[in-house]
């Protein structure tokens, strides 16, 4: 793990290594979950039902299929890509987890077992259409 040195002008951040099995690239931004096939405390993919609550982090740069790279595990992200909904508008505190086969976070309620690993940083209004949002957005993450 690389834990950020204290600087009073940054916020603290904490990040791991972690290595692509997901069959695609990872884009800067989205989340990933621990591969539960074999597990090895490395090896990482894209979310699935069986994975909602073995969230790692978000990542900070693209990683390739099939390689290593960093993933932030703890404190504030100023770009994680969020979804919204038709009905229901994210505010800045509310919890978000992933979601099932995207790469991508959303609106999740407090009793769902999948909570307080992430929560929005910012607000983020309802989509206008069925056809659902999706942008980088301000998080603060408790993965660790």
């Amino acid at each position: 793990m690389l834990f950020q040195r204290i600087n009073r002008t940054d916020a603290e951040t904490v990040f791991t290594i972690v290595y692509n099995i997901s069959a695609a690239t990872v884009t800067a931004g989205y989340p990933v979950v621990w591969d539960i096939t074999s597990p090895d405390g490395v090896s990482v993919s894209k979310p699935a039902t069986a994975t909602l609550s073995c969230l790692v982090g978000i990542a900070t740069s693209d990683i390739a299929n099939s390689a290593y790279g960093k993933v932030q595990v703890y404190g504030y992200k100023a770009s994680a890509y969020v979804t919204n909904n038709v009905t229901t508008a994210i505010a800045a505190g509310n919890i978000l987890i992933p979601v099932d086969a995207a790469w991508t976070l959303a609106y999740g309620a407090a009793s769902d077992g999948k909570s307080g690993l992430v929560y929005a940083a910012e607000s983020f209004a309802t989509a206008t259409t069925t056809l659902l949002a999706a942008a980088n957005k301000k998080v603060f993450i408790r993965c660790l």
